[in-house]
């Protein structure tokens, strides 16, 4: 690699990754030093520092004076060096207040006893978490950076230190910064040091109610996660403090044991979120008049016989909203995740009304029909709640509440995650989760944009269904694959148009989009199975 283009991709790459930087409410593009055409001078680069100190070749200086610098922060007490990752600081090798002259320099000892020809980005900035400090270390012989994450060691460790960074992974300048610049604003974000004496941070996916609310905000303002500012980002306000978008309950202060109100609000909000958003309508939820199904519309006494039913799961059942047929739909069903439905203990449901005899009504042959997970007989105080579908008992996520323990049991065929519970008894596969802190992730998740909802795409292939979008759907491995390439533009199209501000959200508009776009993905995807019409 020839010296001047390497310069130019690690110039790039790391005026790239400020810039993005600076489009956060963070710093602003006035806080980076840009290098003159001819790079820095002896006089504006802290040259004696790099070579008295540090001990650098001049191979690794002429590097530094085509880079360009952070100005220092300045917020009451804390001045010095911005943080630009989780636990890490920028190193400035300007003369005029350069990194070098911090009087307790944190890394010092290592970058000293580094090669010659190495120069680091980065110090270390806090204590060693999962997500930093880290340490970019640029290797101007080889034209790599190497990426390696732990704190300083001081002289004792020093050999181990050493050891440790030679072993790290390293990278062309083009990979490395395209791989920091897709975290930023994804794995994390910048946090602004908005009150005097509280130093900038970055929110990581281990901080939990922090991480959620920053998410949240970020999202409000428009930000695209993974790729920037959206065309909605409120460029104007952007370095302004924004309240979390909702509250959220402390799981902590959720009843311990079963409670049916906790389990009721949980669905009833679940529920009323997906309205909110590019699915189903809101006329489409049915309240129990009163708080409880009467006797005229609940499932008459034979079938919660039949079915097994106790006292307190016909309660629970009693008192659950339920959605109606959508007779506008040609579906006319929605699911709630994935492609699973809602069960419907109703009176005109006939699959558990006046279809259901006692031949039909066993553990079996519920399940063969899609009502009940497990051809099993399920234990006294389970109650399947969503799953199931048009595409029977072993397709999907189903959703099984213990009325016992208050917990929710999340039932996917052939996951089976606690390998030491029998086979026979697949209601313990997988760990119960708390009712209340499950429905209210599942509602986190919607306004995160991690389960995505979507409408069925304008086709006759009755393949397609309306669905909600995880990580990768639930289903056949091309199926999967279809999905997993067009997330990224679900999630892009909720988010362009407002979600999850409900004050922005052009729901109708937002609908037609994904309906365009799954529509799109069907007909490629059947182009490659059966070639163009």
């Amino acid at each position: 690699m020839e010296s001047v283009s390497f310069h130019r991709d690690v110039a790039q790459g790391l005026t790239q990754f400020y810039t993005k930087l600076a489009t956060t409410p963070y710093l602003s593009p006035d806080d980076i030093q840009h290098p003159p055409p001819e790079g820095w001078t002896d006089s504006e680069l802290d040259v004696d520092g790099l070579r008295t100190i540090l001990g650098r070749s001049d191979t690794a200086v002429d590097l530094l004076r085509h880079l360009p610098y952070l100005r220092p922060v300045d917020a009451g007490p804390h001045t010095g060096q911005w943080p630009i990752f989780p636990k890490t600081k920028a190193m400035r090798y300007l003369r005029d207040r350069s990194s070098l002259l911090e009087e307790h320099l944190e890394g010092l000892f290592e970058l000293v006893h580094l090669p010659p020809d190495m120069i680091s980005f980065t110090y270390p900035a806090g204590e060693y978490t999962l997500y930093g400090p880290q340490w970019w270390l640029m290797d101007c012989k080889s034209g790599r950076i190497v990426r390696y994450a732990g704190p300083p060691r001081g002289e004792a460790l020093g050999k181990e230190f050493e050891t440790e960074w030679k072993k790290a992974p390293s990278y062309s300048p083009g990979d490395f910064f395209a791989e920091i610049n897709a975290m930023l604003g994804k794995d994390y974000y910048p946090i602004p040091g908005l009150v005097d004496g509280i130093e900038s941070d970055f929110s990581t996916p281990d901080r939990g109610e922090l991480a959620s609310s920053i998410y949240q905000t970020y999202m409000l303002a428009g930000w695209q996660h993974g790729r920037g500012p959206g065309p909605a980002f409120d460029q104007a306000s952007r370095h302004e403090s924004r309240p979390p978008p909702r509250e959220r309950r402390d799981p902590a202060t959720y009843p311990t044991g079963y409670d049916r109100d906790v389990i009721v609000a949980g669905l009833t909000k679940y529920f009323e979120t997906l309205t909110q958003m590019a699915f189903f309508p809101a006329s489409l939820i049915q309240y129990p008049p009163g708080g409880r199904w009467g006797d005229d519309t609940f499932l008459p006494a034979d079938s919660t016989r039949l079915l097994g039913f106790n006292e307190r799961v016909i309660d629970l059942l009693q008192h659950l909203p339920y959605l109606d047929v959508d007779e506008t739909h040609e579906d006319n069903r929605w699911p709630v995740i994935g492609r699973s439905e809602p069960q419907r203990y109703l009176g005109d449901n006939p699959e558990l009304n006046e279809n259901l005899t006692a031949d039909k009504a066993t553990p079996g042959q519920l399940c063969a029909h899609g009502l009940f997970p497990f051809a099993e007989k399920m234990p006294d105080g389970l109650v399947p709640i969503a799953g199931g579908g048009g595409e029977g008992s072993d397709s999907g996520e189903w959703w099984i509440i213990d009325t016992d323990a208050g917990n929710v049991i999340v039932y996917d065929v052939g996951n089976k995650q606690v390998q030491d519970a029998p086979n026979d008894q697949p209601w313990l596969w997988t760990p119960p989760r708390p009712a209340g802190p499950f429905f209210e992730a599942l509602v986190d998740s919607l306004h995160s944009l991690d389960l995505v909802p979507l409408p069925r795409p304008d086709t006759e292939d009755a393949e397609y269904y309306p669905e909600v979008w995880g990580a990768i759907r639930e289903g056949k491995e091309e199926e999967d694959e279809v999905a997993d390439s067009g997330i990224e533009d679900a999630r892009d199209i909720y988010r362009d148009h407002g979600w999850p501000n409900l004050a922005r959200f052009r729901r109708q508009e937002c609908y037609d989009a994904l309906v365009d776009s799954r529509t799109k993905l069907a007909e490629e995807d059947e182009e490659e199975d059966y070639g163009p019409a």
